[in-house]
């Protein structure tokens, strides 16, 4: 079980112990007053995550940092007639994080057409609206869509987008974003034909005569870049304005970015040193100009007192399960002949990695398949990796029972996406049988075998990016929407003590942060999210009913629903 420190296992009887004081406990007096007169004092019921002082009133804030945590009489105490108060009603507790979250994804999500839970003829029906009102020729794009909502649940083709698109160009991503949908228009103008190879680590999907389908799985997709409208940097930096402000709504006050080039690195900068950076930002360098660059000047770990750190390597191992990109030892099972993509070489991976190492970044791998995960943890045992380093794997999604234990034994961290069990619900079991669908996102065994576990949502490559969301789905193993009725596979279900740590302590963990975040305590950042009820107090199938009242980053509101 996660501690929330360096990944130590928790006894029950400490987490019960821990859920009861947070319950019950009396507020404490002020634990430190490290200066006498605070900016700002915050004032309501705060469940502070911290054991030895689970319960206080007020928060005492100077420079962004908590200075005092205790009793609303005691902290009062420090201030004079320049201290601004804010009083808050609901629960606040320490700042939501998403440990894998894909920023610039999501402002462009937020322009395209949503996919998400339609049927094959909703979406049909969709894209043909979208036509009347675009320009003659113009591109139709989307995301989103999965066929798991549909019947039968097989891969669509380029022809039935053919009946609505007409002359125009679509491209539809699936939820994953590691299939790509198009209708023979774009095949036409990439000149993707019966004898075009599929690329290395890519697949372009045929039917019986060996014309393609316009399924297009993972580097496939690269096939239609040269041909697909390009965003421009003005567009760029505005879908992550979109991002980050719809994480304030959220709760979010820290988010890592799953893969950030040197452009998308430049405009946080830039927002930064404008101070237009309303969320603390971990990114995750990726592609081979920004490995390059940083291996060449080094981390940048700490940019505006912890708003922007970049100290880590994103590398994609294989594609995704639900696009049957997945690495997998064995076969898929209903696809007999498949058994995923390696998108990454072994050589190439341990190269990276040494390097990282010698250089002082993190490497944090996308493994979905059990074969990718194996890869990885390979990588990382010969290059000598400790605890230390704090190496990731993104996503873990299938793990055997002898990679568990040495995800234990080298102290790499499982960043998973609690939010997966929507989507797994609906079809991994099609995909890897019954003998294999219970290493499928196995949480509460990482937990028991010692595993520290950070948890974020993929968004927009899921269901949903709200942390409300985590929250229930880890509680319930329901998806975001409450579904299957009984959860799917509850016995990987946590509490919400162990939920609540995995979305706070546990990405503070996976980035090197938790000094600074992941508790209320003082000396740490005054990061907080207020939500409308104490989830320790909701039944479990309720927690996805709360609502967030305020976020909080270094004592500065982002986000106030009372003035929204």
């Amino acid at each position: 079980m996660y501690s929330g420190m360096r990944g130590l296992s928790c006894t029950l009887s400490l987490l019960l112990l821990a859920f009861v004081t947070a319950l019950s406990a009396p507020s404490p007096a002020p634990l430190q007053a490290q200066s006498p007169v605070p900016d700002i004092i915050f004032t309501g019921q705060f469940l502070t995550l911290d054991r030895a002082h689970p319960r206080a009133e007020a928060i005492a804030v100077s420079g962004g940092r908590i200075v005092a945590v205790g009793s609303r009489s005691d902290v009062e105490k420090l201030a004079n007639n320049t201290t601004k108060r804010i009083t808050f009603s609901g629960i606040a507790l320490p700042g939501f994080a998403d440990a894998h979250i894909h920023v610039g994804g999501i402002g462009e999500q937020l322009e395209k057409l949503d996919l998400r839970g339609l049927t094959k003829a909703a979406i049909l029906a969709r894209v043909a609206e979208a036509i009347r009102s675009a320009p003659p020729g113009g591109w139709i794009s989307g995301g989103g869509w999965d066929e798991g909502f549909w019947q039968p649940q097989v891969f669509p083709t380029a022809k039935e987008l053919d009946t609505v698109s007409g002359d125009h160009p679509v491209v539809l991503e699936r939820i994953d974003g590691h299939s790509t949908w198009v209708n023979s228009k774009v095949l036409a103008l990439a000149k993707i034909s019966r004898d075009t190879p599929d690329p290395d680590g890519g697949l372009i999907r045929r039917d019986s005569a060996h014309e393609p389908t316009g399924m297009l799985v993972d580097h496939a997709q690269s096939l239609i870049s040269p041909v697909v409208p390009k965003p421009t940097l003005a567009d760029r930096e505005r879908h992550i304005r979109i991002a980050l402000l719809q994480f304030t709504r959220w709760g979010l006050t820290s988010v890592h970015d799953a893969g950030a080039d040197l452009d998308t690195i430049a405009i946080y900068k830039d927002l930064l040193k404008r101070g237009e950076l309303p969320v603390r930002v971990y990114a995750m360098a990726r592609g081979e100009a920004a490995i390059k660059h940083y291996l060449e000047t080094g981390p940048e770990p700490d940019l505006g007192n912890g708003m922007l750190a970049v100290r880590s390597f994103k590398l994609l191992l294989d594609g995704a399960l639900g696009s049957r990109g997945a690495e997998m030892t064995d076969a898929y099972e209903d696809a007999p002949k498949e058994h995923g993509l390696q998108l990454m070489k072994d050589a190439d991976l341990d190269q990276i990695v040494r390097a990282a190492h010698q250089k002082g970044f993190q490497v944090n791998t996308h493994a979905i398949g059990d074969r990718a995960v194996t890869r990885a943890l390979d990588a990382f045992e010969k290059a000598g990796v400790t605890r230390d380093e704090r190496f990731r794997v993104e996503h873990a999604s299938i793990v055997t029972n002898a990679d568990l234990l040495r995800f234990a034994r080298l102290g790499v961290i499982a960043s998973i996406q609690p939010v997966f069990v929507g989507e797994y619900s609906r079809w991994s079991e099609d995909r890897v049988g019954s003998s294999r669908v219970h290493w499928v996102l196995r949480t509460r065994d990482l937990l028991n075998a010692g595993v520290t576990l950070a948890a974020g949502s993929d968004y927009p490559a899921s269901d949903s990016g709200l942390p409300i969301a985590t929250l229930h789905c880890l509680v319930t193993r329901q998806s975001a929407a409450g579904k299957p009725e009984s959860g799917w596979y509850a016995e990987q279900s946590v509490d919400v003590d162990q939920a609540l740590r995995m979305m706070t302590a546990g990405p503070a963990f996976a980035a090197f942060q938790e000094n600074n975040l992941g508790a209320l305590t003082v000396g740490r950042y005054a990061d907080f999210t207020v939500v409308s009820a104490n989830p320790y107090q909701l039944p479990s199938k309720e927690l996805r009913t709360l609502s967030i009242r305020m976020t909080v980053v270094a004592g500065r509101t982002t986000f106030d629903a009372s003035s929204n």
